[in-house]
């Protein structure tokens, strides 16, 4: 990397910004300093004449027979041309010297009519004034009674002390300013931008390997801003590395079940064979259950196919349709409850009630609602009746179908991730896939799955589907 180049990197960074801007404060603030003295200097210089131009007055009074080589001497030293004084509205010349052969114009400056701006601008107009110009001044005497004191004088040697105390002040200014922004600025890249360059390189660091949170292990304790920005940065690396963690598993999960998916097929295609020949037995209680057990072989193919289309997130689309609430939710709960003979339950669903919906996708998300909540309520082995109540009622363009049980509850630390993979809601170990599944079913055709509430005693699930 050339000079220029890295001339032009710290021009660009947070460090050469704060540089430019702790110069241009220091300048400002040289600015400021330096205007107000020289205010003040004019305006003592003029005060200092005029207090000695009133001096050589009363002296003359003291003694009115001064030979003119005195007289002379006195306007020399006070560097006077004239001096008057006004008493009783009676202007009288008290001094009075030859005017010089150079004299250029003339400004006149009231110091009666004082304020910093007039200070100021007196200052700076003597500062960039022609060359000969003559300052008439008028004054309050202060040693004596009087009207006023007015004195002429050259704005040449005023000018010229202007200039050296003007060079005085803005150097002793500057030095004190640029030490100052250089202390400032060194606590701030210290105190700020090396932290923030800190925090910089570990997310560079980070985006390379989203999987490491170590990167962001023990943020500092500071209280303000920065502080709160590592923190959050060290709990948003953990989450990341989890979800990598995480999807790790589901790649996992899809190349396990890519395995196991042929085999099964095959097991179940063999099953749907001795199902269609039960078809035909002579038994009537055979015949009658065989089309129900065909179903459920068919659901259980298309699962496992479907829990491999999920670890790909490769959902098929749903194929829209009438569906009537009821029936779906009296097929789901007679499959989900198979194995739970001992739950009780009870269905509250008018005939009335339809959705548009994928039939299969919507027994597949009341199957696994109604499933969590049989095992809820098998595991808290409260005696109780209906302990599985479904419901469905109109809201709007919506139909919302609730699953409530009297299970325990959701447990606190899992509601925030309830619906994200691998996060079961019941204590027992499970797959923590089937209220992930369902969400992602019922929002791909319009609706959602909520947790609708939960408490120690049970748990209310909602799915909501646009309404036929």
């Amino acid at each position: 990397m050339t000079a220029l180049d890295s001339a032009r990197a710290f021009a660009e960074s947070l460090a050469g910004r704060l540089l430019a801007f702790t110069i241009v404060i220091v300048l400002f603030a040289t600015l400021f300093l330096f205007l107000p003295a020289m205010a003040s200097f004019h305006h003592l210089r003029l005060t200092d004449r005029t207090t000695l131009a009133q001096t050589a007055a009363i002296a003359l009074q003291e003694s009115p027979e001064l030979s003119p080589e005195l007289e002379s001497e006195i306007l020399e030293n006070a560097q006077l041309l004239r001096v008057a004084l006004g008493v009783e509205g009676v202007r009288e010349l008290i001094l009075e010297a030859p005017m010089p052969a150079n004299a250029n114009g003339l400004a006149t400056y009231d110091l009666r009519q004082d304020s910093q701006w007039r200070r100021l601008s007196r200052a700076m107009e003597t500062l960039f004034a022609p060359r000969g110009r003559l300052l008439l001044v008028v004054a309050q005497p202060r040693f004596e009674r009087g009207d006023f004191i007015e004195i002429l004088i050259s704005e040449e040697p005023l000018k010229r002390e202007m200039a050296n105390y003007a060079w005085q002040v803005a150097l002793s200014a500057l030095a004190i300013s640029l030490f100052s922004g250089l202390v400032l600025y060194v606590v701030l890249t210290w105190l700020f931008v090396r932290p923030v360059v800190s925090l910089t390189q570990r997310i560079a660091q980070f985006s390379d390997a989203p999987d490491n949170a170590a990167i962001f292990a023990a943020p500092s304790k500071r209280r303000d801003e920065l502080g709160r920005a590592e923190r959050a940065l060290a709990d948003m690396a953990e989450h990341v590395a989890a979800a990598f963690k995480q999807r790790e598993r589901l790649a996992a999960l899809g190349a396990a079940v890519a395995r196991i998916a042929h085999d099964l097929r095959n097991a179940l295609a063999t099953a749907q064979l001795v199902t269609e020949r039960l078809t035909r037995s002579d038994d009537p209680s055979v015949r009658q259950a065989a089309p129900r057990l065909e179903r459920a072989i068919g659901r259980a193919a298309g699962l496992a196919a479907a829990t491999l289309r999920y670890g790909r997130a490769e959902e098929a689309a749903p194929v829209l349709a009438r569906v009537a609430v009821r029936g779906a939710v009296e097929e789901a709960a007679d499959d989900a409850l198979a194995a739970f003979a001992a739950v009780t339950r009870r269905i509250d669903v008018g005939d009335d009630l339809s959705v548009v919906a994928d039939a299969d996708q919507l027994h597949r998300i009341l199957a696994n609602l109604i499933r969590n909540a049989a095992q809820a309520v098998a595991q808290t082995e409260r005696a109780a009746t209906d302990q599985i109540v479904m419901r469905a009622q109109r809201r709007g363009a919506q139909i919302a179908i609730s699953i409530a049980d009297r299970g325990g509850g959701v447990a606190e630390g899992a509601r925030a991730h309830l619906f994200e993979p691998f996060v079961s809601s019941r204590r027992q170990e499970g797959t923590g896939l089937g209220l992930a599944i369902a969400r992602e079913l019922a929002r791909a055709m319009g609706g959602d799955v909520i947790l609708g509430e939960t408490s120690a005693e049970g748990s209310v699930f909602e799915v909501s589907l646009p309404a036929a």
